[in-house]
């Protein structure tokens, strides 16, 4: 069966059509898909991803597809390139964390395949066909962790090239070839959090993908025995590979994909949960507040314990910062990761009174994000000690979004970016995706 693997995952992207996919599995992709163009638009307008765009635009390419947010066209490839740039940039991606540590995401297949749809003037309903073989195929292969080697998403590459390959109308020879030629792209690196390169690698994962779906056209061959890649690269006992194929096509796993509220790293919104949870149910004004204590592991501590940012990364990642902004804002918002906000001194005050406590000794992230509650105590300037736990993020697929929340989380990463008219207009087509002809009525307002 080990052997098989892939074979079954090509099978499955080649055969499946819009009509075999269940109706809420539909909603939920376009839902997704809705975040993510939001995450796309918000992570254009950074200062990084503003010098990638410029650094393509003064190539002068053939204007083939839109980038967005950025009012020009470029290249297919590099098109890619920047449009999951600027989905991870924001830092809005939306993740699956599994139970054993492996991490997924929407962020490398989602800008591929709108990008890809724009190229080949796409109907919506071949769109949402390519979205959800992708994203199926992508949280698959990427169910086992490689947290013990310092690295997350593996192989990264492997769902956006089967994903375009399906979009590409590609055979069951050819998708196999595309998902070989995929398999072995950069990781995510735990030392990147916080910097450009942890934007730069993920993008190049739908590059890649995009180049493997091509180069497969073409003929060119490559090995899509996933089973052996993992097993070598993961160690054996990390790696079960039946669980990459089993019920496909009944249970669809992308639907676990977490959606993320705020634009900062996913390990803190059990806590920004907690501390808005707490500021509403006791009316609690900030200038009342002591400290904020926030109790968690030293695996979490290394990410995330940044009392002192210097930079906008630096925000995304810092326990201080966003708890601190939540108690005094009732939200994190875009206005609240900026190079300005670095040096705001009513930031900077409030960052002083959340204090991070490693509670438990384990180097394990995952204990914070799965298997132990997040734990926040509000200590009050009146003598009171406000406690509270919370096991999910508001999000997640066991307390998941409604339409609704999805369309604020639209409107509100995408004001001031785009004008109410077209944020109203681009999400009802985002959200009625099977009745467009051609995607390019979608992505022509968007860029």
């Amino acid at each position: 069966m080990e052997k098989d693997i892939g074979t079954q995952l090509a099978e499955f992207a080649v055969v499946t059509k819009y009509e075999d996919i269940p109706k809420e599995t539909l909603e939920f992709t376009k839902c997704l898909t809705l975040k993510t163009v939001a995450g796309m638009l918000a992570g254009s307008t950074k200062p990084s991803a503003r010098k990638m765009a410029g650094l393509i635009r003064d190539k002068k390419l053939p204007e083939e597809v839109g980038v967005m947010g950025c009012g020009f066209k470029t290249s297919l490839w590099e098109a890619i390139l920047l449009n999951a740039y600027f989905a991870h940039a924001s830092e809005l991606e939306d993740d699956r964390i599994d139970d054993n540590g492996a991490v997924s995401w929407d962020i490398t297949v989602i800008p591929l395949l709108l990008s890809l749809a724009e190229k080949l003037g796409l109907s919506g309903k071949a769109l949402m066909e390519a979205l959800v073989v992708g994203l199926e195929v992508h949280t698959r292969t990427c169910l086992f962790s490689a947290i013990h080697l310092g690295l997350y998403v593996i192989p990264g590459a492997v769902g956006p090239a089967v994903g375009a390959a399906k979009a590409l109308g590609l055979g069951f020879k050819e998708t196999a070839a595309a998902m070989g030629l995929a398999m072995s792209t950069v990781p995510l690196w735990i030392q990147n959090f916080g910097t450009d390169g942890h934007y730069f690698e993920s993008a190049l994962m739908s590059l890649q993908g995009m180049m493997a779906a091509e180069m497969a056209k073409l003929g060119l061959r490559g090995n899509p025995d996933i089973v052996t890649y993992l097993t070598r690269y993961l160690g054996k006992e990390k790696v079960v590979p039946e669980l990459m194929v089993k019920d496909l096509g009944n249970r669809w796993v992308l639907s676990e994909i977490w959606i993320k509220k705020y634009p900062i790293c996913f390990m803190q919104h059990r806590y920004v949960d907690s501390i808005i949870d707490l500021k509403k149910e006791h009316d609690l004004p900030f200038e009342e507040v002591e400290a904020i204590e926030i109790y968690a592991s030293r695996g979490r501590e290394e990410v995330c314990n940044r009392p002192d940012p210097k930079t906008e990364g630096d925000l995304q990642f810092s326990f201080q910062h966003n708890l601190a902004v939540a108690m005094l804002d009732g939200d994190v918002t875009l206005e609240h990761i900026t190079p300005d906000a670095v040096f705001d001194p009513r930031l900077i005050e409030a960052r002083s009174r959340v204090k991070f406590i490693a509670d438990y000794p384990t180097s394990d992230l995952i204990d914070d994000s799965i298997r132990k509650p997040a734990h926040v105590v509000v200590k009050t300037k009146d003598g009171r000690k406000l406690s509270f736990e919370r096991m999910f993020p508001i999000g997640h697929h066991k307390e998941p979004l409604t339409l609704e929340q999805f369309r604020r989380l639209y409107a509100k990463f995408t004001r001031g970016i785009l004008t109410e008219k077209n944020i109203s207009k681009t999400a009802e087509l985002i959200l009625n995706l099977e009745k467009l002809n051609n995607v390019k009525e979608l992505i022509n307002i968007l860029i």
